[in-house]
Formats: C-alpha cells, sequence, structure tokens
C-alpha cells in the first residue's frame, strides 16, 4: 500500500468531462509541483494546471480528501477536466513519469477494505449494483438493505463470541454438564440459524438477478423463427422474409419475463451444407453456443418424427433429456391443425402459428418455469457461497446436536471464523486478489 496509484474513473469515448483519481500516502506531495495554489482538504478547488516544465495546460477543479477522512483511508485527489483525450493522456504520463502507476481493477475499493472502512459483503454488494443495472438489484443493494445485512452478522458475531466466553469460562472452573445448560446452548444455536436463514434468502435474491439466462430459437431456414422473436421481444430487430437464410448472424435481445433478465437469440437457419461462408460461421456459433444456453425452442414448420431432428446438432439430444428443449410445430393453420401445447413424456411440444399466435404468453410461462428451476451456477465464490455454508453446517449441527462442552466449543469456534469469512475478517491475498480483480477500473 506505499505506492501510489491512479485510475480515470470516467467511462472511455465522448464526454464533456473526464475523471482522473489518484491515491496514496503522498498523493498530495506528488503533485503539489504542478498547481499553484494550496488545496483545502475536503473542498473543491478552480485551479490552474501546469506540466513538469510549468507550462500552462488547463484550468482544473481539483478536490483533495485528507487522510482518514476518505474513500480509501490515504490521501485522495480528483482531477476533474475538460473530455479532452489529449489532455487526459498527457496528465496520465506526467503522473507515470512522477511515480505513480496505473491502478488495477478494484483496487481503490481493495484499499478502502484494508483499511478497515467497509467489509467483505460490502464490496460484494457495491460490485453487484454497479455490474448489474436492474431496478430490484438496485433495491436489494441500497445502504439501507447494507445494513441491514451487517446488523445480521454483527449479531451473529456478538452471540458467538458471547457463548464462547461462556464455555471458556466452564471449561476454566470445571463445571459439571447440566441439562439446562445444553438447552440453553440448543435454542442458541436455533437463533443462529434463522438470522443466518434470513440474510441467505437476501443473497439468494441478489444471486438470483445476477444470473443471465440464455435462451436460443433454433432450426432449419424459413421456419419462422425470426417472426416468433420478434413477436416475444414485441419489437422488430430481426428481418422477416420469404427468403431462405435471411438471417446470417445471431440476434440478441434482452428481455424480461417475471422480473428475470433474458438474453434471447435468433439464429442462423440449421444447414448440413451451405456455401455461403458468412452462414457457415454463423451456424458453428449456433451449435458452441446450444452448451450454454439454459434453454432451447427448437422450432420446426411440420410435425413429422422422422425429420423432426433432422440437421439439428447432436448437442441438442442431452438438452431434451434435461428437459430444457421446447418443441414449437410452427404455421399449424397452413397444415390445419389448432393451436395448443401437447406433452410428449417430459417433451413439451406447442402447434402455433407465430404470425397470428394467441400462445405467446403461455411460452413466456414456460420460459419463466424453466428459468426459475434452473440450476444457479453462476453463484458467488466468495462471502455469498460461505452464507449457504454456514447455514448448513448450523443445521447439520443442530439436528445431530452432541451434549459435550468441548464438542460444541469447537463447532461455536467453527461457525466463528465462517461468519468472519462472510465480513472478510478471516480470509486470505489470493481470495481477496480474485475477487477484487472482477471489479472494473477506478473502483
Amino acid at each position: 500500500m506505499k505506492d501510489i496509484i491512479f485510475a480515470k474513473i470516467t467511462a472511455d469515448g465522448f464526454s464533456v468531462i473526464n475523471v482522473i483519481r489518484i491515491s496514496g500516502k503522498k498523493s498530495y506531495i506528488l503533485i503539489r509541483s504542478l498547481l499553484k495554489k494550496n488545496l483545502i482538504p475536503q473542498q473543491m478547488t478552480y485551479t490552474e494546471l501546469y506540466d513538469l516544465d510549468q507550462k500552462y495546460l488547463e484550468k482544473i477543479l481539483i478536490v483533495y480528501f485528507k487522510s482518514p477522512n476518505s474513500f480509501t483511508g490515504e490521501d485522495i485527489i480528483e482531477f476533474h477536466l475538460h473530455g479532452n483525450k489529449y489532455l487526459i493522456n498527457k496528465i496520465i504520463k506526467i503522473l507515470i513519469i512522477l511515480g505513480a502507476r496505473q491502478a488495477k481493477p478494484g483496487e481503490f475499493l481493495e484499499r478502502r477494505y484494508y483499511y478497515g472502512k467497509i467489509s467483505l459483503i460490502e464490496c460484494e454488494l457495491i460490485n453487484d449494483k454497479i455490474l448489474h443495472s436492474d431496478k430490484k438489484m438496485f433495491q436489494l443493494t441500497m445502504e439501507n438493505q447494507k445494513n441491514f445485512y451487517l446488523c445480521i452478522l454483527k449479531n451473529s458475531k456478538f452471540k458467538l463470541n458471547s457463548m464462547i466466553i461462556i464455555l471458556e469460562t466452564f471449561s476454566i472452573f470445571n463445571r459439571k454438564s447440566f441439562k439446562k445448560d445444553f438447552i440453553f446452548i440448543k435454542k442458541f444455536l436455533k437463533k443462529l440459524k434463522n438470522l443466518i436463514y434470513i440474510l441467505k434468502k437476501k443473497i439468494e435474491k441478489i444471486d438470483y438477478l445476477k444470473n443471465n439466462y440464455q435462451i436460443m430459437i433454433i432450426g432449419r431456414r424459413n421456419v419462422g423463427k425470426s417472426t416468433l422473436f420478434n413477436k416475444i421481444c414485441l419489437q422488430y430487430d430481426s428481418i422477416v422474409t420469404n427468403i431462405p437464410g435471411t438471417t446470417k448472424n445471431n440476434i440478441s435481445k434482452q428481455i424480461f419475463v417475471s422480473s428475470k433478465k433474458i438474453n434471447l437469440s435468433d439464429t442462423a437457419g440449421l444447414i448440413l451444407k451451405s456455401k455461403n461462408l458468412i452462414e457457415k460461421i454463423g451456424i458453428l456459433k449456433n451449435i458452441n453456443k446450444i452448451y450454454r444456453s439454459s434453454l432451447i425452442l427448437y422450432m420446426v414448420d411440420k410435425f413429422n418424427l422422422k425429420k423432426l431432428f433432422f440437421n439439428a446438432p447432436l448437442n441438442i439430444f442431452n438438452k431434451i433429456k434435461n428437459n430444457k428443449v421446447i418443441i414449437l410445430i410452427n404455421k399449424c393453420d397452413i397444415i390445419g391443425v389448432k393451436e395448443g401445447v401437447f406433452k410428449i413424456n417430459d417433451l413439451i411440444v406447442i402447434f402455433l402459428s407465430a404470425k397470428k399466435s394467441i400462445l405467446i404468453e403461455k411460452i413466456k410461462c414456460f420460459i419463466s418455469k424453466i428459468v426459475e428451476n434452473e440450476e444457479d451456477l453462476s453463484r458467488g465464490k466468495y462471502c455469498f457461497t460461505n452464507i449457504g455454508e454456514l447455514l448448513n453446517n448450523c443445521e447439520e449441527f443442530y439436528k445431530n446436536f452432541c451434549c459435550s462442552y468441548d464438542i460444541i466449543s469447537e463447532k461455536i469456534i467453527n461457525f466463528q471464523k465462517e461468519v468472519l469469512k462472510i465480513t472478510g475478517e478471516y480470509t486470505n491475498h489470493c481470495l481477496i486478489n480474485s475477487l477484487f480483480r472482477n471489479f472494473c477500473t477506478g473502483k
């Protein structure tokens, strides 16, 4: 933490202003030679900026946050400049010459964590708020919600510390076993278990909103994939014509079904042989994406069991086994069949006319149910996962309760360590480093 770091904290591209943030114990001394005016801590100053040869560059707004009353706990300087790329690059070069270095992703927040200004769970909540621009995610990561999570953790820590002290006292004075003690300890475990359960349920909502589900509409050429895509999205992003092979590349749209964010993709028509190189690339991309998709909407225009999966990639059959495929028989009005939903064993088959269908809402309903049952593969590997582990350990110990002061004491100490892992007070450098590198630069 001895070195001075900097980063451009505004997004790349055209902007009215750009902001450069510097953090370090001697940040003010580093940039002192570039200014003619003394800075007042915790105030914004309008002043002139000079280069290393004392040549005038620009008039800027500059803020000086003196430690320890700053974001990171170190001295922080923020340059507020005009949105000029040359000016930004010039100042970055000057800072590098003066001895500062470019910050790694999440390094500012990492320093804030190391100086004890924020807990690990708060860091994860901040990152979720930045990465997932959703109203419900914003509400779940608001300040009052963060305080609620922290209140539960502080309460749990206090209860565990108190119980450890009581058990240690029993051990020192060689107290004999009493039934009342074990009844009290079991009641304590039940209260702790309920607290962690409340926290886990809250975090599960965040995990649910973090998941990005991929749904693909695949099928042969000219079966009506683009028409269905436009109907579900309620827009006309995909071109629809009678010419086979109109869609050459994947077209994706983000939609919300039952408040869940979903990426819906319209794909190039499946064909065994194609002379069009772009179409071949599109088909290969589709086959690779089938492995990662949460649900396949496989569309055909004729219900012929022999030709139903003709040209279909082999990996689609694994999806069928896991109930992750819905068969859509399109243009049923032409073949004289009424629209409807049928189930053949575990396979859902829907007859519809994509142009005039009244079953679009039912398709969305099936999508919603499958997405809700989808196993959560993108759960956080850090303190969010530790909450689930702590709850499982508490429940297991509560069920198999042992009337021994030594065993209870050992378990309670382990629970305390798991709570400290969640807050970040008991962790290792590798885990912390991998966590903060997922953050954006400048945060």
